[in-house]
């Protein structure tokens, strides 16, 4: 318990350190990459926590594709941040920019948030992911919408998330993780040390955006799934 708190005091400082050397220089007019900056975030709290990540099929890392990833713990986020390219962008939930302290970062990261209440509000996300896709950049979508929890299977994609990844004419690339769920809960308050497999599978070319197309996806991460659990 006490190793816990430690650990989690310690990743608390590395955040609050961060957050406010990126806001400093961006004051005093320095050109300074957010997406460099939350990198060297995640690789700190990975080594400070001690986390161990067992990477299958990084060849398939590509500087320009839709990346889907299951989502079962906010520990998803700095595991995923190490071992991705440095120019890849979160689709997050508008209603994340109201947390605390997450929210500060989402508001000066250049990642999409996804705002549900209305068909042009979701309009405005899709045409800023196409355009952060054509200035060379990759995107990350957890088309789940929420946590999924072991031994639960992968949980239907939603419709509006796969229709940015369907529509953008670059190939989608899945990605499995176990483990991030021993590391940190939905509140990412207390941290652990442990190990965290991924396994990134092979790009597919969308044919479609349809239901049958989010559901062949959902059964290609699912049998990913269980080949490492």
């Amino acid at each position: 318990m006490i190793a816990t708190l430690f650990r989690s005091l310690k990743v608390l400082f590395i955040t609050l350190g961060y957050t406010v050397s990126y806001r400093i220089k961006v004051l005093f007019g320095r050109n300074v990459s957010f997406q460099i900056s939350a990198h060297e975030w995640a690789h700190s709290i990975v080594k400070s926590a001690n986390i161990s990540i067992e990477v299958i099929g990084k060849e398939h890392l590509s500087e320009k594709a839709v990346y889907i990833v299951n989502h079962r713990s906010s520990a998803d986020i700095y595991v995923l941040l190490d071992i991705m390219p440095k120019k890849s962008v979160f689709v997050y939930k508008q209603e994340l920019l109201n947390h605390p302290l997450i929210g500060i970062a989402l508001r000066m990261s250049p990642y999409i948030p996804v705002d549900r209440s209305s068909v042009k509000a979701s309009a405005m996300s899709i045409l800023k992911a196409k355009s952060t896709l054509q200035s060379g950049q990759s995107i990350i979508i957890f088309p789940e919408g929420t946590w999924s929890y072991p031994p639960h299977d992968i949980l239907p994609f939603k419709q509006g998330s796969l229709l940015i990844a369907s529509t953008s004419g670059v190939p989608i690339i899945p990605i499995v993780m176990v483990g991030t769920e021993t590391i940190a809960g939905p509140d990412g308050l207390c941290i652990h040390s442990g190990k965290v497999k991924v396994h990134i599978g092979k790009p597919h070319l969308p044919e479609s955006h349809g239901k049958d197309q989010a559901e062949y996806l959902r059964n290609i991460m699912q049998e990913m799934m269980n080949g490492i659990q």
